[in-house]
This record gives C-alpha cells, sequence and structure tokens, in this order.
C-alpha cells in the first residue's frame, strides 16, 4: 500500500490538472444558431400572418365586386340565378338566410291557385262540351250522360273498348 503526503499530491496536481469535463463548448457559436433559428421562426410567423391577411383581403375584395355585379342585374337576370335582391349577400357569402322571404310563399301559394283555377276551368270547359253531344256522339265516346261528372271529376274518361270503368271504381273491368 502506498501513501502519499499532501505534498506529494500537491506536486502531481500541479502537472496534470485534472477536467471534469473534457467536452469543448463553443458558446459564441451556439447562441449564433439560436439567434439563426428564432430569426427564422419569426421570419415564417410574420410571413405567414402576412399572406393569410393579402388572402383574407383577396377574398373580401372578390365577394364585394361580385355582390356589387349582381347589385347590377336586373330582378328577371336575378331570379333566372335563383337569387332575389335580398338574398344577394347571402348568396355570395354561401351563408343560407336565416329565414326563406315571405315572398317566396305567397309566390308558392299564386302558383298554386293558379293551376287550381286552370285545373277548374278545363274541367268546366269539358263538361260543357260533353252535355253539348247528343246521346249517340256520347256513346261514340262510350260515355252516357249519367257518367259525364265522373269522368270530369276523376280525369278518366272511358275509351271506345270499354276496359275501364269511368266512376272511379280503382280499375275494375265493367262486365
Amino acid at each position: 500500500m502506498f501513501s502519499f503526503t499532501e505534498k506529494d499530491l500537491d506536486a502531481v496536481a500541479l502537472l496534470n490538472p485534472a477536467t471534469a469535463n473534457n467536452n469543448a463548448v463553443d458558446v459564441q457559436s451556439a447562441v449564433t444558431k439560436a439567434h439563426h433559428v428564432r430569426s427564422e421562426y419569426l421570419h415564417d410567423l410574420v410571413g405567414s400572418a402576412v399572406s393569410g391577411l393579402f388572402n383574407r383581403y383577396k377574398d373580401y375584395s372578390a365577394k364585394q365586386k361580385a355582390m356589387a355585379q349582381l347589385g347590377a342585374m336586373s330582378n328577371l337576370e336575378l331570379s333566372d340565378l335563383g337569387v332575389t335582391r335580398s338574398n344577394i349577400r347571402h348568396a355570395v357569402m354561401g351563408d343560407t338566410p336565416a329565414q326563406t322571404p315571405l315572398i317566396t310563399y305567397f309566390s308558392k301559394a299564386i302558383v298554386s291557385v293558379v293551376k287550381g283555377l286552370e285545373g277548374w276551368r278545363r274541367r268546366r270547359s269539358g263538361y260543357a262540351q260533353l252535355m253539348a253531344m247528343d246521346a249517340r256522339q256520347l256513346s261514340d265516346i262510350g260515355l252516357t250522360r249519367g257518367d259525364i261528372a265522373s269522368a270530369m271529376t276523376y280525369g278518366r274518361g272511358l275509351a271506345n273498348d270499354n276496359l275501364v270503368a269511368v266512376n272511379g271504381n280503382n280499375g275494375r273491368k265493367v262486365s
């Protein structure tokens, strides 16, 4: 076993000093790299924010132009596109209006009334024409005077072969 005195230990320490970490760190290059990474991140962040704002402005400008063009159209041209003047903004922005315009309900009601009146007028005219015929003419088309009202109500008359009953008995053949 060896024993060293304090003087020997000090002499050994002065000859070859011990280092705890032999890895050399270049602090200046690490700081430079950190600055570079931070600069790239900020550049990308600001660039994406600016491009996002630019894209939003382009989109807003295009929508304003479209609304101006639709506003310059006549009501007839707008109806061909299926847009009312009050729904131009909704059509351009892509959202749906909160409510269906009242004019839509009125127009549907008017169309159904007009169709009903047209059918009624057609049936009335047909009834009058059939009532003006004599019995021989009615028998030529397969009707009797009693079948006229039924033929006009159900919209199906008898053909000359008398295969379908006029009185609307669900297509049963006449015996």
